[in-house]
């Protein structure tokens, strides 16, 4: 008896109202499509950090070959096709070519120099694509410039010249 009166005072206002759904609808989408952008700009810097980490590894360990083997490798790099790998003197890779990953491109660094847009920056030879690592642990010296497609971030590699050294900057640099 209590419930059935509890309800003939409900009538009128039982439930919600149509405006209501929709205006809840309206921010939870919202909040959805908030979501999907910071998780997609996530998403993109973390590819661009790892590409970047990768091929340092690449160079470092190119680095450690030539000093403990006593013997020139370099690292090559296909900035058409996004892949890069290492050989010896004699041109033989030593593991499979390795590739950039997704939306991650070999940038542009737009700085003016004829033969180098392809974001593979060598000062000793110009435009050859690849860096040497020698026995005494020296290098030849430049940069490699990465940027993920349709953002404005970057890394860039650098490699001294008189210790190998090789270094990630995460910028333009």
């Amino acid at each position: 008896m209590v419930l059935t009166e509890k309800l003939k005072g409900c009538e009128k206002r039982c439930g919600h109202t149509l405006i209501e759904l929709i205006i809840v609808l309206a921010v939870v989408s919202v909040i959805i499509a908030v979501s999907v952008s910071s998780i997609g700009n996530f998403l993109s810097r973390s590819r661009l950090k790892n590409s970047a980490e990768d091929i340092t590894s690449t160079l470092r360990w190119a680095r450690r070959l030539a000093i403990t083997k006593i013997e020139v490798y370099r690292v090559v790099f296909n900035p058409k096709k996004r892949k890069y790998w290492v050989e010896n003197e004699e041109g033989n890779v030593l593991e499979k070519k390795q590739s950039l990953e997704e939306n991650i491109i070999f940038a542009n660094p737009e700085l003016y120099k004829k033969g180098e847009e392809d974001g593979i920056v060598e000062f000793n030879d110009p435009d050859d694509n690849s860096f040497s690592f020698y026995p005494q642990g020296t290098a030849e010296a430049g940069s490699i410039y990465l940027q993920g497609k349709g953002n404005r971030e970057w890394y860039t590699i650098t490699i001294a010249s008189t210790t190998g050294y090789v270094k990630v900057y995460p910028e333009k640099h």
